[in-house]
């Protein structure tokens, strides 16, 4: 049995396996908003329906769990979520979302395997000029884990081969952060203070421990521009939840064209401590 909290606050239906079970949002997305493993203490994902904002086109909700974004951050083409089509598809689930009121035009296909999630994101543009964009995987995650960012290992010769990115609000003072030469480590405690951190990842990978389970997003490594200053994996805490961010390389769009991203998403039951020697003990499982 599932340890299930199931008050999403909309209409909500599942994929389930002997493993894990999904949760999604039948009426408005495309949204992903229940993940639970076998063994584990209820939903891994943030529910967040009290968060909400002002937009260009009307007030939006976060709602929390997963979602497709796009990149440059740009309020907007974040309007309301409206209506979402469900279908199946190829032994999963298919959330398609109508053009809103921005032009784009989004879906996600998912499909259960096992313990793994996979994700296909597609984004379609039906503007009447060029649009330059990253799709965006955005996760938000209960409180309480520890965001694991892999860094490429230092290595010998005078060119730069690491990254960092800071987002405006945040702080290198913040105690929630921690830099090592091979990880980015970022503590899910609440406060009134955003913190972000984003970096190119060479790994194709990006964890967080949440104590009782391991969740682990893998995503291609692809050639390209990338944006946020050249980031393909990012990291956010708040107030109501953490947040594991992978991004595609920037294409540019005409009208009627498309973006994909894909990830799949692995996850475990099992002592997975918020740490540092918690953190390099998965570092190393997922690189071997």
């Amino acid at each position: 049995m599932f340890t299930s909290s199931t008050d999403y606050g909309l209409p909500f239906a599942s994929l389930e396996n002997e493993y894990l079970r999904l949760d999604y949002l039948t009426t408005t997305g495309p949204r992903v908003v229940g993940l639970y493993v076998r063994g584990g203490k209820g939903n891994l994902l943030a529910v967040t329906p009290e968060v909400h904002w002002e937009t260009p086109h009307g007030e939006f909700f976060l709602r929390g769990g997963h979602r497709l974004w796009i990149a440059p951050e740009n309020p907007f083409f974040t309007p309301p979520e409206e209506s979402v089509t469900v279908t199946e598809q190829g032994g999963g689930i298919r959330l398609h979302s109508a053009a809103d009121a921005s032009g784009l035009e989004k879906e996600i296909v998912l499909r259960l395997e096992a313990n793994r999630v996979h994700l296909f994101h597609r984004v379609t543009w039906h503007g009447d000029q060029p649009l330059e964009l990253a799709p965006w995987g955005i996760t938000q995650l209960r409180l309480g884990g520890l965001g694991i960012l892999p860094l490429p290992a230092p290595a010998e010769g005078f060119a730069p081969n690491r990254n960092l990115a800071l987002w405006s609000y945040s702080r290198l003072d913040d105690n929630r952060l921690e830099l090592y030469d091979d990880l980015i480590l970022l503590h899910g405690r609440a406060a009134a203070q955003a913190f972000k951190i984003g970096a190119r990842n060479t790994h194709g990978w990006l964890a967080c421990a949440l104590g009782d389970a391991l969740f682990v997003k893998r995503f291609p490594l692809h050639e390209g521009k990338l944006p946020d200053l050249g980031c393909n994996a990012e990291m956010y805490v708040k107030d109501v939840c953490l947040e594991l961010e992978t991004l595609a390389p920037l294409v540019t769009l005409q009208r009627g064209e498309c973006a994909t991203h894909e990830e799949t998403w692995l996850v475990l039951a099992g002592e997975y401590p918020a740490t540092l020697e918690g953190a390099r003990r998965v570092k190393q499982m997922l690189s071997e």
